[in-house]
C-alpha cells in the first residue's frame, strides 16, 4: 500500500517561487537581447532602394542578390528592399537585380557603416 506525503503549502510555494523566478529573469533577458540586437543593427552596413520600371511604377518581387553569393532579398509591394551586408568584408559589392522579361541589372555598391539609401533603380524590359 502506497501512502501519499501531503504537504499542503508545498505546491503553492513551488508555484510561487517558479513564478517569481520567471518574472524576474525573463524580462531582463529580453531587454538585454533587444539592446544588443539594436546596437548591432545600427552599425551594420545596409543598402536600401526602390526598384521601378520604365514608367516609374514600383516593381514588386524583384530578386536582389549580392553577386557570387546566396545573400539576397526581394522587393516589397511598393518596390522597396533593404539588404544587410554586415557579413561582407569587402568594401565593394555588386548587387544583381533580376525579374522575368526584364534585363538583369548590376549595381556596384561601396559599403559604409550605416544604412545608405540608393534612391531608385530603374529596370528595363528585354
Amino acid at each position: 500500500m502506497k501512502t501519499k506525503l501531503k504537504l499542503p503549502g508545498f505546491k503553492n510555494l513551488l508555484l510561487l517561487i517558479s513564478l517569481i523566478l520567471f518574472v524576474a529573469y525573463h524580462p531582463a533577458q529580453a531587454i538585454e537581447k533587444a539592446k544588443s540586437k539594436q546596437s548591432e543593427n545600427l552599425n551594420d552596413p545596409k543598402i536600401r532602394a526602390r526598384v521601378i520600371d520604365e514608367t516609374d511604377k514600383a516593381m514588386q518581387g524583384i530578386a536582389v542578390l549580392v553577386k557570387g553569393t546566396t545573400t539576397g532579398t526581394v522587393t516589397d509591394k511598393n518596390g522597396f528592399f533593404e539588404l544587410n551586408l554586415s557579413k561582407f568584408e569587402k568594401k565593394k559589392v555588386t548587387l544583381v537585380l533580376t525579374y522575368p522579361h526584364y534585363q538583369s541589372k548590376e549595381v556596384k555598391v561601396t559599403l559604409r557603416k550605416l544604412t545608405q539609401d540608393m534612391g531608385q533603380i530603374k529596370m528595363e524590359k528585354e
